[in-house]
């Protein structure tokens, strides 16, 4: 390789370079034609990841196995005492059946209130822990090629700071079992989550409010959305029309 910078392009992707150098190495990126096609291979890389073939159980199968769980969670006598379903299905075929319905209960689509519950609070959580970002950039260049190497999806990275979103950077979150790349904006005093995530055939709640947070879901491909905020309802919603009208 000729270019002497594609170690630091490489530690910049990987979210490994240092925050005083990330401005530099992201506008070297910008003019390096062989930094560029690095960056271009990672990206293509997940790209390659993501279309690989994804199967969804079917709705008909999740209520199946809430039903038998419901049906076997019952107090069972014992000489005298009581036990109830959980300690007797630790052994046996009880502990084999359990394990492979709780499997089964993984690999679902999450419901529209579990989904609400997990943005809502996966926002919260980090506005109180201070973990709003773990790549602290405004720079597009710098955040989307993070996120190629950190989650198998690739979320819109756009700065709308002419419009009053400024793009500060990004984390990788747990949504209701599945990895999210969380894209963070600041609008003045607000804090906003740009959630996305892979479809797993989930039905989205719309807009809903929960603890003083309101959130917006939407689907676009594969993919499913959620911003998040405690915005009022218009700046929200032009924040989410932002992010709609980006190319894909």
């Amino acid at each position: 390789m000729s270019c002497p910078h594609v170690k630091r392009t490489d530690a910049l992707i990987n979210g490994t370079l240092p925050a005083a150098e990330t401005d530099a190495a992201a506008a070297h990126v910008e003019t390096c034609a062989e930094c560029q096609a690095v960056v271009a291979d990672r990206e293509s890389g997940a790209t390659l990841t993501r279309a690989a073939t994804r199967y969804d159980a079917p709705e008909g199968l999740r209520l199946r196995v809430l039903a038998d769980l419901a049906r076997e969670d019952r107090v069972v006598p014992l000489r005298g005492g009581r036990r109830n379903f959980w300690f007797g299905a630790a052994s046996g075929a009880g502990a084999t059946a359990l394990a492979a319905a709780l499997t089964m209960l993984l690999i679902l689509p999450p419901s529209a209130g579990t989904l609400m519950e997990a943005v809502t609070d996966a926002h919260a959580h980090a506005l109180t822990s201070a973990r709003v970002f773990e790549i602290a950039s405004s720079n597009h260049h710098t955040v989307k090629p993070w996120f190629a190497t950190h989650v198998e999806i690739s979320p819109p990275v756009a700065d709308f700071s002419g419009d009053g979103f400024k793009l500060t950077g990004g984390r990788v979150d747990s949504i209701a079992g599945s990895r999210a790349a969380v894209v963070t904006y600041g609008h003045g005093a607000h804090e906003v989550d740009l959630f996305v995530w892979a479809d797993r055939g989930s039905r989205l709640p719309g807009e809903e409010m929960r603890h003083g947070y309101r959130a917006i879901f939407w689907k676009s491909g594969d993919l499913n959305f959620a911003a998040v905020s405690d915005m009022e309802a218009v700046e929200l919603k032009k924040f989410v029309d932002l992010v709609r009208a980006e190319p894909e």
